[in-house]
């Protein structure tokens, strides 16, 4: 009987060999050659799962977000029920921010993906529907703690999603810490939620 490959565990060890590339020579002295001899299997094997460095890039950052949403399922299941809108709305947006001691790849994936994907036009669609799903879950916990106010509610999921989207930059910038842009996204829910629970 053929041996069973698990091709997704195969692909995190050539992410994991990517990432250690990254780290030590940076996004441009990434190659499929380097990946190979890192994750010390043969170039055709790389080739088979990825034909470009971008294409490896794509998985991990796919893999990076599947982090960050299994985390946010993880915390709002733990979450006392039924869940306070505010409770929930801080939950998923403070699981966003890139903190150490997590996956450590998650804020030099982010490096790389601002810096080598952000601006182009084929990112525009991946990026507007991340926008779009997160504000389509932010406005109708914000319409729970404060009923009537649809247009409130779309300016502030708005304001939040730009907000973290600033302190995710700030924080692979090295401009401030995690825990900073923690307080400082918590002070923006204050102000939304005015005390709501």
């Amino acid at each position: 009987m053929p041996k069973q490959v698990d091709h997704h565990a195969r692909r995190l060890e050539l992410l994991d060999a990517l990432m250690r590339i990254t780290r030590s020579d940076g996004w441009d002295g990434v190659s499929l050659r380097k990946v190979a001899a890192e994750a010390g299997v043969s170039m055709g094997m790389v080739q088979h799962y990825f034909a470009t460095k971008d294409e490896m890039l794509r998985f991990a950052l796919e893999m990076m977000a599947e982090d960050v949403r299994a985390r946010i399922r993880e915390r709002v299941a733990k979450l006392p029920q039924p869940i306070a809108p505010r409770l929930l709305v801080e939950t998923v947006l403070i699981e966003m921010i890139p903190r150490p001691g997590r996956r450590s790849t998650e804020a030099e994936g982010a490096e790389v993906w601002m810096r080598r994907f952000l601006l182009r036009p084929e990112s525009r669609a991946t990026l507007n529907k991340a926008g779009e799903e997160l504000r389509a879950g932010l406005i109708p916990q914000i319409l729970m703690a404060r009923p009537g106010d649809q247009a409130g509610a779309e300016r502030d999921a708005g304001a939040l999603i730009a907000l973290i989207d600033g302190l995710i930059f700030n924080i692979v910038m090295g401009q401030q810490d995690a825990d900073t842009a923690s307080g400082i996204l918590r002070g923006q829910l204050d102000y939304i939620f005015d005390g709501a629970t």
